[in-house]
């Protein structure tokens, strides 16, 4: 007698585990590559495949601050999910701060020099590259 055993039902592979840090840093990323946006500190909170996003944003004076944050708010939400797999369920932003023609570039206050994930010094011109 001959036949086929049936297939044993495989397990779909594990979701990568994003930590926080990370997805907050994809965050920052993309917050500022959009125009008019000096800085971005992101706070995230991941759920297994699902991740809201808290964003804290620095915008040059002048800008129309509804479109800004409409545009960070889809800008950052496609990035996360093209570069993650995860699946934003929302992303908040708050304008915390405007920066005027002339103004350092170093966070509101001027306690400590801005700088990338890395601990180098950045600049508002260094932090939107071109896109």
């Amino acid at each position: 007698m001959t036949g086929t055993l049936p297939r044993r039902a495989t397990a779909p592979p594990a979701p990568v585990a994003w930590p926080e840090e990370r997805t907050g840093g994809l965050a920052e990323e993309a917050a500022r590559r959009a125009p008019a946006v000096v800085d971005a500190t992101a706070t995230v909170r991941v759920d297994g495949a699902a991740v809201r996003v808290d964003l804290d944003l620095v915008v040059a004076h002048g800008a129309p601050l509804t479109g800004v944050a409409e545009a960070v708010r889809r800008r950052v939400a496609a990035w996360i999910e093209a570069h993650s797999g995860l699946t934003v369920e929302g992303v908040t932003v708050t304008v915390v701060d405007l920066r005027l023609p002339g103004e350092p570039s170093g966070p509101p206050g001027g306690d400590r020099p801005a700088t990338g994930r890395d601990g180098h010094r950045r600049h508002a011109a260094d932090a939107r590259e071109a896109t």
